[in-house]
C-alpha cells in the first residue's frame, strides 16, 4: 500500500460498500446487494425457508443485518442459540461477503473501476452502524477522533494493521480489508493474464466420431518447426518402426505405401528408401511414375490416400517417442508452422514465422482467423493467398491437445538450468539492456586467442562457431565456408544455414546442442573475451548487481538466448505488469509454455551475470582496469537496428525495415487486447533512422572522378564494388552540388533583377535632371512639381551614385555594402547597409559569385558612398543648387556636423548656347534602356 494515502468509504450509499444497491446474480437468483447475498446464504445454510429469504431480500440495505438477526432468532435451528452460532455467523459472514464482492466485481464494471482507482491506498469503511465491517463511526466523527488523538496517516495505518495498537473506539474495518484483498486478487489475476500465453479453443482440422471438428488450443504465439523443434517435422529424417518395417521418415513411409498400392516392383521401393532427404522423396516418386507411364486416374486415386498415410505415420512416430512428446508439449498453446519451402503446399504453411507474427499483430486477425484460413473455412485474402493449408502443424496441435490430458506428461524446459542459482539472489532492482551491437555481446568484433599456438579469431562468435563445427561434425568444406568471413554476424548466419539446410543431424545431437552445448560455448567464448580485453571486463563489472537483458527479436531457433523484445517494449511492459527483477529472472527460467508469448529465456544476459559474479569472487577490482572511453549508448547498443536481428536471413544493418518493423511481442499483444490508446501508441512506436553517410573522403573522390571521367556512365563492374553506404554518400554529394548551384543561380538572378531596376530608376532620374538643367540654362525656374519629383526620386535612389552628377569616383575602391534584413523603399527589396554598420571590422564581404559586367553609365555597388551621401542630404534640404558646373564644393565631414541651412542663390547669366549632337526624346527610351556615351548631351563652355 502507498504509505500515507488513506481513502474513507461511507455507508451503503457509497459504491464500494457491500450494501450498495446493485443486483448481482448467482445460481439463477438475483440479490439486491452483496450484503443481501451474504446474509441470504447464511440463512439458507441454517435451513430457513425461501419465504424468509424472500422477506430478507425485500429489506432495505441499511436494515439487512438487523432483519437477518431477527429472522434467525424467530427460526432458530433446534439445539442452537445465538451464543452457540456466534463463531459460525462471524466466519460465514466474512466468507460470503467476500464471495458477494467477487461476484459484484465480475458483474458491476463501475464498482470494479472505482475499486481499482483506489490503487494501493488504505481503505477505511466509516459506517457508524457496524463496528465489525466498519469502524463504528462516520467520517466526520472519525476526523474529530483522529484530531483529538493527534493521529496522522502513519498512526492510523498502524491502528488498522495492528489489532493490539488499535483503540477500542475504532472498529475492526473488516470490509476495508475485504476490499483491499479483492483489489489485490483482481490485479494479480490481470497481471498473470499478461505473464502467460492466453489460450483460445478453436476448431481443428480433423473431425471426431460425431463428425464434429476436434477442439485444439491456439494463441497469438507462433513457433516454426526449426532449431530444437525440427524433429517434429515430417521432413526430418527420424527413423521409426511401423508394422515390422523401419522407415527413414514420415514422407518415406507415405510414399512407400503409395508405391506398394500401385503394385510396383521392389526395385523402385528400394530406390525410394535410398533417398536421403525426406523432402526429395516426392520428387523421386514423381519421376518413377512418369517413367513407367502409369494410368493417371489410378495414380490420382491412390494419391488421395497420401494424407491418411502421413497422418497415421506422424501419430505413430510421436506416440512412440517420449522426447518428442515432451518437445511437443513444450510449445504450450502456440500455433505450429511447417515452414519447409520444398514441401507439399497442403502440408506446409507457405510463410515463415515472422510473416505470421506480423499478421497476428493486427487487431482484426485472431488465432481463430489463422486456423480458419489454414482449414479454408473462410476465404483467404488476396494479400495472403500464398498461405498453404499447414496440415502438419494443425495435426501436431491436435496431438498436443491429446497428450495434454495425460497425467504423466509435463512441460519441460528446453535449456539446461543455470549453473549458479545465486545469480537470482544477488540481483538488484536495476535492469540494464543491451543489444547485439553492444560490446557485451558475442558479436562484438574483438580478437580472441583460444590457445597460445592458435590463430586469433575475429570475434567471440567465431569461437562458438568453431566449437559447433567440432561438436556437430560439420564437413571441412562447409567449415571453411563458415569461418572464412571476418564478420561475426555473417559467420553466425552461415552456421545457422548449414545446420538447418545442409545437415541431417541426429535427434540426440540437436537436443544436446540447443539445450546445453551451445550455452557452454557462449560462456567459454565470452570468458575469453573479458580475460583478454580488460576494458571490456571493466565495462561488465561496472554494471554492479544489475539484471542484464539481451534485447533482440524472438525466433524459434534462438528463443532461449534473448528476451524477444525491444528495450522500450520491455520497460513499458514491466511498468504495466509491475514485475521486479527477481520475478523477471524466474520468468526467464520458466519453460516456454509458461512464459508470455514471444518472451525469450535471456540466457546470454544470465551468462554474463554468471561471469560477472565469478570475476568478482576471483578478486578482480574494476578500478584497477582501464576504462572503455566510449558513450554509454554505444557500449550497450541502445536503440540499435540489430534488435531486429534473426539468423534466418542475411542481415543488413542499413535496411530501413530494421527501424520501421513492428515485432509481435508480449507488450504489443497486451496493447492489442487491452484497448488502451496510450499502450497502443507505445507498442507501435518506431525508431528514428539515423543518417548513415560514408566519411571516407578519399574513397568518395575516387568514385566521383570515375563517374565524371565516364561522362555519367560508370563501369558496371566498378559500381558493383561500391557499397550501399557509399552510394548514399554519393547521392548526398550530387544532391548537395545541385542545391548549391541552384542557390547560386537564384542569387545571381536576384542581383540582375536589382541592377535592372536600378538602371531604370537612374535613367528616369537622369532625364528629369537634364530637363531641370536645361531650364536653368535658359534662365527658367523649374516648376514645384518637377522639384518635388526630383526630391522624391533622389530620396528613393540615395544609394545610387551617378558619376554625371557627383563627379568622378575616388581613387580607391570602396567595400561593397552588405545586404541586411531592412526593407528597401524600392520594390520591397533589402536595403544595403553601410560597411561600418553592417559588418564587423576585418570581415570580408560575401562573394556574390560571377556577375556579368554592367554598362559604364551605371555606378556599381563597389563605388564609395562617404561624402557623396552627405552631398545628397544637403541637396535634399535645399542647401545646394542644381548647377551644370562639375566642380562641387566639398561636403562637410561627420565631425563638422551638418552645414547651416543657408540658401545660395546662383548668379543668373545668359543661357549658353547648347549644341545637341542628338536629341533624345523621353518617349523613345523604354524602361531600363541605357543611354550610350554617343547619345550624351554635349555642353559648350
Amino acid at each position: 500500500m502507498d504509505d500515507g494515502k488513506i481513502i474513507l468509504i461511507g455507508n451503503e450509499t457509497d459504491i464500494l460498500h457491500c450494501g450498495y444497491n446493485h443486483a448481482i446474480s448467482d445460481g439463477g437468483k438475483r440479490y439486491p446487494s452483496a450484503d443481501h447475498y451474504a446474509h441470504s446464504m447464511i440463512l439458507s445454510q441454517l435451513g430457513l425457508d425461501d419465504v424468509h429469504i424472500l422477506e430478507l431480500l425485500a429489506t432495505p440495505s441499511s436494515s439487512v443485518p438487523a432483519k437477518a438477526r431477527e429472522l434467525l432468532q424467530e427460526n432458530m435451528p433446534q439445539g442452537h442459540d445465538m451464543n452457540s452460532l456466534a463463531n459460525y455467523l462471524t466466519t460465514s459472514r466474512q466468507s460470503y461477503t467476500m464471495q458477494g464482492l467477487r461476484l459484484r466485481a465480475e458483474q458491476d464494471k463501475k464498482f470494479l473501476t472505482a475499486l481499482l482507482d483506489t490503487k494501493d491506498a488504505l481503505l477505511i469503511v466509516c459506517d457508524k452502524r457496524d463496528s465489525q465491517l466498519g469502524i463504528g463511526m462516520d467520517a466526520e466523527n472519525f476526523f474529530e477522533y483522529c484530531k483529538r488523538r493527534r493521529a496522522n496517516a502513519e498512526v492510523i495505518s498502524s491502528w488498522m494493521h495492528d489489532e493490539r495498537a488499535r483503540p477500542p473506539e475504532v472498529g475492526q474495518n473488516q470490509l476495508g480489508f475485504f476490499l483491499m484483498w479483492l483489489r489485490y486478487e483482481i490485479k494479480e489475476k490481470e497481471r498473470s493474464k499478461w505473464m502467460t500465453t492466453g489460450e483460445v479453443i478453436v476448431d481443428g482440422l480433423s473431425t471426431d466420431q460425431d463428425d464434429k471438428p476436434v477442439k485444439i488450443s491456439a494463441s497469438d504465439f507462433v513457433i516454426a518447426l526449426q532449431g530444437i523443434f525440427q524433429p517434429l517435422s515430417n521432413y526430418y529424417a527420424f527413423p521409426f518402426e511401423m508394422k515390422g518395417e523401419r522407415y527413414r521418415s514420415v514422407e518415406h513411409y507415405a510414399y512407400e505405401r503409395l508405391l506398394e498400392s500401385l503394385k510396383l516392383d521392389e526395385t523402385y521401393t528400394r530406390k525410394l528408401r535410398s533417398t536421403v532427404r525426406p523432402v526429395d522423396v516426392a520428387r523421386v516418386t514423381e519421376k518413377i511414375i512418369k517413367s513407367l507411364k502409369l494410368d493417371e486416374d489410378e495414380v490420382e486415386h491412390k494419391m488421395g490416400r497420401l494424407d491418411r498415410w502421413r497422418q497415421s505415420a506422424m501419430k505413430h512416430k510421436i506416440s512412440k517417442n517420449e522426447h518428442l512428446q515432451h518437445l511437443l508439449l513444450s510449445t504450450g498453446h502456440a500455433i505450429l508452422l511447417e515452414t519447409t519451402a520444398e514441401g507439399d503446399s497442403d502440408w506446409t504453411s507457405g510463410c515463415d514465422e515472422f510473416e505470421m507474427q506480423h499478421l497476428l499483430t493486427k487487431k482484426y486477425i485472431t488465432p481463430q482467423t489463422v486456423v480458419d484460413w489454414f482449414c479454408r473455412r473462410i476465404k483467404v485474402p488476396l494479400n495472403v493467398a500464398h498461405l498453404g493449408k499447414n496440415k502438419a502443424g494443425l495435426l501436431l496441435m491436435e496431438l498436443r491437445a491429446k497428450f495434454t490430458t495425460s497425467p504423466n506428461m509435463a512441460r519441460l524446459p528446453l535449456i539446461s538450468p543455470l549453473q549458479s542459482q545465486t545469480v537470482r539472489n544477488h540481483v538488484s532492482l536495476n535492469m540494464i539492456c543491451f543489444t547485439p551491437e553492444s560490446v557485451l555481446h558475442p558479436f562484438y568484433p574483438v580478437t580472441i586467442q583460444v590457445t597460445p599456438d592458435a590463430e586469433p579469431l575475429p570475434s567471440p562468435i567465431h569461437v562458438v562457431t568453431q566449437h559447433a563445427i567440432k561438436f556437430l561434425n560439420i564437413n571441412k568444406e562447409d567449415a571453411e565456408w563458415i569461418m572464412e568471413t571476418k564478420s561475426s554476424v555473417e559467420c553466425w548466419e552461415r552456421l545457422h544455414y548449414t545446420i538447418t539446410e545442409c545437415m541431417m543431424l541426429p535427434i540426440d545431437k540437436i537436443r544436446q546442442w540447443y539445450m546445453d552445448e551451445r550455452q557452454q560455448a557462449f560462456k567459454k567464448a565470452m570468458q575469453l573475451q573479458f580475460e583478454q580485453h580488460p576494458s571490456l571486463l571493466r565495462t561488465l563489472l561496472d554494471t554492479n548487481d544489475a539484471l542484464l537483458v539481451s534485447c533482440a527479436r524472438f525466433s524459434s531457433t534462438e528463443g532461449e538466448l534473448n528476451s524477444g523484445m525491444r528495450e522500450r517494449d520491455l520497460r513499458s511492459w514491466l511498468s504495466v505488469v509491475r514485475v521486479d527483477t527477481k520475478k523477471l529472472i524466474d520468468t526467464f527460467l520458466l519453460p516456454m509454455a509458461f512464459r508470455p508469448p514471444y518472451f525469450g529465456g535471456n540466457r546470454l544476459g544470465l551468462i554474463l551475470m554468471e561471469l560477472r559474479r565469478e570475476f568478482i569472487l576471483k578478486g578482480v577490482f574494476p578500478q584497477h582496469l582501464p576504462e572503455l572511453n566510449i558513450p554509454v549508448d554505444a557500449i550497450l547498443g541502445s536503440e540499435s537496428a540489430m534488435e531486429n536481428f534473426v539468423p534466418h536471413y542475411e542481415f543488413d544493418i542499413l535496411d530501413q525495415l530494421n527501424y520501421y518493423a513492428l515485432w509481435a511481442n508480449a507488450f504489443l499483444l497486451l496493447s492489442k487486447y487491452d484497448g488502451n490508446p496510450t499502450l497502443s501508441s507505445q507498442a507501435t512506436s518506431l525508431k528514428t533512422s539515423p543518417p548513415l553517410i560514408s566519411v571516407d573522403d578519399a574513397r568518395m573522390k575516387i568514385i566521383v572522378d570515375h563517374i565524371n571521367s565516364t561522362g555519367g556512365y560508370p563501369d558496371e563492374n566498378f559500381m558493383y564494388n561500391v557499397s550501399l553506404e557509399e552510394l548514399r554518400a554519393l547521392y548526398f554529394h550530387y544532391t548537395g552540388s545541385i542545391k548549391s548551384n541552384i542557390g547560386q543561380s537564384e542569387y545571381q538572378q536576384s542581383t540582375i533583377n536589382l541592377k535592372a531596376r536600378q538602371i531604370s530608376q537612374l535613367q528616369n532620374l537622369r532625364r528629369l535632371l537634364e530637363d531641370i538643367r536645361e531650364r536653368f540654362s535658359r534662365g527658367q525656374s523649374p516648376s514645384t512639381v518637377d522639384k518635388d519629383k526630383a526630391m522624391s526620386m533622389l530620396n528613393a535612389n540615395a544609394f545610387i551614385n551617378p558619376p554625371t552628377l557627383l563627379g568622378p569616383p575616388s581613387s580607391h575602391r570602396a567595400t561593397p555594402p552588405v545586404m541586411t534584413r531592412e526593407r528597401s523603399p524600392i520594390g520591397g527589396r533589402k536595403r544595403p547597409e553601410s560597411p561600418s554598420r553592417g559588418r564587423s571590422a576585418g570581415r570580408a564581404p560575401p562573394d556574390p559569385g560571377p556577375i556579368s559586367k554592367m554598362p559604364s553609365s551605371i555606378v556599381s555597388e563597389k563605388d564609395r558612398r562617404g561624402d557623396r551621401t552627405r552631398h545628397y542630404d544637403r541637396f535634399r534640404r535645399g542647401q545646394l543648387p542644381i548647377s551644370p558646373i562639375r566642380n562641387r564644393p566639398a561636403s562637410p565631414t561627420r565631425e563638422q556636423g551638418p552645414t547651416p541651412t543657408t540658401t545660395v542663390t546662383p548668379e543668373v547669366k545668359a543661357p549658353p548656347k547648347k549644341k545637341i549632337k542628338k536629341q533624345i526624346d523621353e518617349a523613345e527610351l523604354s524602361e531600363g534602356e541605357i543611354v550610350s556615351s554617343e547619345e550624351e548631351v554635349e555642353e559648350d563652355a
